[in-house]
């Protein structure tokens, strides 16, 4: 077989009208993203907090902390991610409980409203998922296993995938770590988290060859936007975040610390994002107990 000039040029400028047609579809979602944001986050500054118990709207479940009933997923038949809030959601039936076949919308509807979340909030993080499509308009949780789509290196909950390939259920041990970082030994803060995810970070890259985060800002940002809507859902507090990151259940009786009226918006979870990811310091000064766990072999 020939190689064709024309079939080869013909290919490339298919190639670069995809790619100028892929960012400007881009571009115009992410204008249309914020422009409606804008409009979520000013209507909250004029409108009252949304009430105790009535956190999560009237007809939608977990309304005044009313839960569907958790039943834990059966390994090797139901889906699961590395995704905490999506995993909770199935694990009480929100969504689907095999955790497959899920569209944006059915996702982007149960976590605005599970986790009171701007409509433009859920739909950005709903986002991400479309990645993993491939044409079919739907995925299955355990897709989002794939490294640095939802699924991250120095993860809170999970080792690195390059040590544990299967994402989809959380360590206990990690979590119980994560927790005995806050301070006062009630709630993480904003300090608490951005000294941990520095040691986990530094962690990671010490004993993974394989770590995604040293040259990518975006991704190092996406891990910090996790901790930071995990702060404002959960206010940090130590009790419920164990429930939730270790079973991926949600505790009787919760509902979302944040109160908005129209949900959170992606205004506020960047403000909260950058002001972890511009603390996080891979070379900080560790307490005693952090120096040895990052000169050994756990993970």
């Amino acid at each position: 077989m020939m190689v064709n000039f024309f079939t080869t040029l013909a290919g490339i400028l298919t190639g670069l009208i995809y790619l100028i047609v892929t960012l400007l579809a881009l571009a115009l979602f992410a204008i249309w993203l914020q422009t409606r944001d804008l409009f979520f986050l000013l209507a909250n500054l004029f409108s009252p907090s949304r009430r105790a118990g009535s956190v999560v709207p009237l007809g939608s479940p977990g309304h005044g902390g009313k839960w569907p009933k958790y039943i834990p997923p059966i390994n090797g038949i139901d889906s699961r991610s590395p995704c905490p809030a999506l995993n909770a959601l199935a694990n009480h039936e929100i969504l689907p409980h095999d955790g497959q076949q899920l569209t944006y919308k059915q996702i982007s509807r149960a976590v605005q409203h599970a986790y009171n979340l701007a409509p433009t909030l859920a739909d950005q993080l709903t986002s991400s998922a479309r990645l993993l499509d491939q044409g079919r308009g739907h995925i299955n949780l355990n897709d989002l296993n794939a490294l640095n789509v939802v699924q991250h290196d120095a993860s809170f909950t999970r080792p690195d995938i390059a040590f544990c390939p299967d994402q989809s259920f959380p360590h206990p041990s990690m979590v119980d770590m994560l927790l005995d970082h806050a301070k006062n030994g009630k709630s993480l803060s904003v300090d608490d988290i951005a000294y941990y995810s520095g040691l986990r970070r530094a962690k990671s890259k010490r004993s993974n060859g394989q770590y995604s985060l040293t040259w990518s800002f975006l991704h190092k940002f996406f891990g910090s936007g996790n901790s930071a809507l995990m702060y404002s859902i959960f206010g940090g507090d130590v009790r419920d975040l164990r429930i939730w990151l270790s079973e991926e259940r949600f505790p009787d009786g919760w509902e979302p610390k944040n109160r908005e009226a129209h949900g959170h918006t992606i205004a506020q979870a960047q403000a909260t994002s950058l002001t972890i990811e511009f603390n996080i310091n891979e070379k900080q000064k560790l307490y005693p107990k952090d120096v040895a766990y990052l000169e050994s072999n756990e993970q």
